[in-house]
Formats: structure tokens, sequence, C-alpha cells
């Protein structure tokens, strides 16, 4: 059948490629998914073919893109996205960048869950209206408190002014889940420094399926040091674009502890939850991705993806789950994790060069599963590090394009490890079809061995794993450092 399916795609690319690849390239450079997908694309409208080959495609491709490992025991046992209580205190490094939160200590509940406190006034809002006004007053160390209930946001919320890292602005509602911000239209426009963002709920209601809202947060310009927590985003394009903006670029932001999903497949056009393009030094860790899945549309979707000549950008400890709905063949390919890629124009990279997509980026102790194309891709980024995470149902870590190379270490993959189109990887001590073993079954998600791998040294780059439980010298690979998966509370549920 891979015989069939090869030749048949052979054909098509030798009567229409263009790239100045050669037919062998161009097969060597797709997944076999994307092979699929690009040959039913070309033989629409030539019914004569469509009745021939489209029978032996769609076998094919249910044999390659195999049914969804349920991802139900994700959401509930490994900690990840919002949680169902207030988090500690933010705290700030000695350069007033926003610190991660210590997941092992909030797992253990040994951390004392003091929240961020008002140095300022305290703006108590009602409406959509109340919360308008106050973000436009709010000034550094002030602290905008939501009661419970809906808010209906039509338009732009426009912060005025620029919090510290002694004195941040703060938005939140004190109990997970008690309020609720519905956006019709506009977004949280966020230009302003060192604000945070903690506790909400924000949905996306802008009409039918095939447009959805855009944004729930635009971080731009000088919005450097933002921290967006403990919030549940859903029904977005992109539910966080970051980007620059008059020559800025807001740096040094950090996402922790979101669920971004979506309830439904979306359009056709962009549709990437956490989008940055040109930012340096964000921190994305502990959040849950999932169904970033367009209605139809042949281009790809990425769950996190940071792009734009941007570096230093770290992604750890995260869920992607690129499809929740059983079909993991929907249209278009999914990308859980990505650097680089999309092909960003000059104007929008920092040094309006664009050599490069991303540099230094760090992806690790990630869980990513159920994508039908690479679940971490390495598109022209350089100097990266991706290493100690489990990649389940996906075609695996890919590294492409010129200029791209990664370290490829200590990776739990049930799929390939590859470069392609002139990238360059080191690739040692990976776990290759190693995930465990209950795994497999696709109605179970166990993330306790039944054989126990060998144990690897540690990454020196990683010091703890998924859970933020510490690394031994020697540890799994995967993102899991020892035998059992995480103890933890489960994270808030919302229906």
């Amino acid at each position: 059948m891979l015989l069939v399916l090869l030749g048949i795609s052979a054909l098509i690319l030798m009567r229409e490629s263009k790239t100045g690849y050669s037919v062998w390239e161009e097969l060597n450079y797709r997944t076999p998914g994307e092979l699929i997908r690009y040959t039913l694309e070309r033989l629409e409208g030539h019914p004569t073919l469509e009745n021939v080959a489209n029978p032996i495609l769609h076998a094919a491709q249910r044999r390659i893109e195999r049914p969804e490992v349920t991802p139900r025991s994700l959401i509930d046992t490994l900690g990840k996205g919002q949680q169902a209580q207030a988090l500690p205190r933010q705290m700030y490094d000695g350069s007033g960048h926003p610190l991660p939160l210590d997941a092992a200590s909030l797992r253990l509940h040994k951390q004392a869950q003091t929240v961020t406190p008002a140095t300022g006034e305290t703006h108590w809002v009602r409406d959509a209206a109340e919360l308008k006004a106050a973000a436009a007053r709010a000034r550094a160390g002030d602290v905008i408190l939501l009661t419970p209930g809906r808010y209906l946001l039509s338009g732009w919320l426009q912060p005025k002014n620029d919090g510290t890292a002694e004195h941040p602005i703060i938005a939140r509602a004190e109990t997970p889940g008690t309020v609720v911000i519905e956006i019709n239209s506009g977004a949280i426009h966020q230009d302003r420094a060192h604000w945070i963002y903690e506790n909400l709920v924000l949905e996306g209601h802008c009409g039918g399926r095939d447009v959805p809202c855009e944004h729930a947060f635009h971080v731009v310009g000088g919005a450097h040091d933002v921290v967006i927590r403990n919030n549940l985003i859903r029904n977005f394009a992109a539910h966080i674009k970051v980007n620059g903006e008059h020559g800025q670029f807001p740096d040094s932001g950090l996402l922790q502890f979101n669920t971004l999903t979506n309830d439904n497949v979306y359009g056709h056009g962009s549709l990437t939850p956490f989008d940055l393009v040109g930012a340096s030094h964000w921190i994305v860790s502990d959040n849950h991705v999932s169904h970033f899945v367009k209605e139809w549309g042949k281009n790809a979707s990425y769950g996190v993806f940071m792009k734009g000549g941007g570096e230093g950008g770290r992604i750890e400890r995260n869920v992607l789950i690129c499809t929740t709905d059983g079909d993991i063949s929907h249209f278009g390919s999914r990308v859980g994790i990505s650097l680089g890629g999309g092909l960003t124009e000059k104007p929008f990279c920092p040094d309006k060069e664009c050599i490069y997509e991303h540099r230094g980026g760090v992806v690790i102790n990630n869980v990513v599963m159920n994508c039908n194309d690479f679940g971490i891709d390495n598109n022209r980024s350089i100097r990266s590090l991706i290493a100690h995470n489990t990649v389940i149902n996906t075609y695996g870590i890919g590294v492409r394009g010129i200029p791209s190379d990664a370290e490829v270490y200590g990776n739990a993959v049930d799929g390939a490890i590859n470069a392609r189109r002139g990238g360059t990887l080191v690739s040692s001590r990976n776990l290759r079809h190693g995930v465990p073993e209950r795994l497999q079954d696709p109605y179970r998600l166990d993330f306790t061995w039944r054989h126990t791998p060998d144990l690897i040294p540690t990454h020196p780059l990683v010091h703890d794993d998924f859970c933020g439980v510490p690394r031994a010298a020697q540890s799994l690979p995967g993102a899991f450092g020892g035998p059992d998966a995480c103890s933890v509370p489960a994270p808030a549920r919302h229906q």
C-alpha cells in the first residue's frame, strides 16, 4: 500500500513540482501523512482518478494516522492547565523578569498560598464597562478585582499605564472559574509592561464555526514582562498572540498554568493557540493546549509556536493534544510545538533580516500527542535544545530547513527523529518506539512502565521533569524522570 501511495505521489510531484528539488527529495521531505493529504488535494476535480486512488489513500491514512489515545486522564491527573485554586504570589528575578512558579511545590502543597498583594488601589468591577475603565486608570501596584459573573466584552480592552516588577498591575478573579469574559469582538490589547492576568475564563463568541474570534490577548510592543497565568481560554484562532509594534518587542513574558482549547473545529486560516513572532525570552510552562483543528484548509496549525527572529524561548512541562474529538485526520496538519516555520517576512523580525526563525530555544519535559504531523518541529531555528520530551502518536521530532540545527536528547518518541532539507541535528540517548506500553491501548492512558527502560545521564541543562521533580544525575528518557507519573490534585474542570 505504501508503494502505491509513493507511486501516485511521485507521478503528481513529477508533473507539478517547482521547488528545484528532485522527486525523491520531495518524497523524503514530506511525512507520509503530508503525502496523502497533498495527493488527495491534487486529485480533486479528476473523478476517474479519485475513484481509483482515493480508497487506497484513505486506507493508507487510517493505517498511518492511528486512532487517538484517549486524553481524559491526562486532563484529570497530570496537573497542567488552569488550577482549581489561586496560585501563590508571582515572583520576579533581580532583573525584573517574572519567574515561573515552582511546579513541584504547588503539586505537593508546600508553598504558601498567598496571592500577589496589592500595593496600590483595589478597583472592584462588576461589568465590562467598569473593567475597561479600571484598565485605563490602573497604575503600578493596583489590583483590578473582577466580581463573580459573566462579562460581555466588545471592542478593545486597552491598559494605559505600566506596572513594575515591585508593583505589577494585576487583573484577576479571586477564585478561578467564577469570572467569565465573553469576547464578541476585539481583545485584550496589551501594550503595557508588568501586568498580571490570572484566574479568568475567556471565551470567544464571534459568530459561526467558520469565523472564530481572533485573539483573547494581543501582547505587543512595550508589553515586556507580562504574566498570563491560571486562565481558561477557549474558542479563538490565536488565543494569545505576541508580536512587535513600533519597533518594540514584548520580551520576557510568562505563560503558566493556562488551559488553551477550542470546543469545535474552526475556519481555514491561521490557527495557533500560542503564536509568538519576534519576541524573546518567553517562558511557556505547565499549560494544557488542545484541539486546534481547522474545519477545512491544507495549511498547518501549531499548538505552541515561536518564530520571527527572537531568541531564548523556553517551552517546558506542557501537555499538548492536537485533537481531542476522536478524529486525528481532520483537514490540514497539526504540529504540537514548533520553533520556527511560517517564513516570517523581514519587517516583522527584530533585526529586519529573519536569517533564522528562533535562536537558542529550549523544548523540554513536554508531553505531546495525537498530531498528524510532527509532535515537535524545529524549522529554520538554530542552537535549539529538544530534550526529555514524551511524544506519542505523532510523526515524531523533525529538524528542517537552512539554517536549522538542534540537539535532540533523551526523548521518548514513538515516531521518527530526522533532519530534512538541510537541517542538522545531534541525536543521542533517545528512546525510539519506547513510550510506556500501556499507552498503546487507545482506551487507557497510564504513564507507568511495565518494563522500565535503562536510565540515561540527565542532560546538564535539564534540572527537573514534567512534574517539577528534580532529576537525579541519571534519569529516564522522556518527560518523567522516575518510573511513575505525577501524583497531583486535579486541575479545574469546566463544562
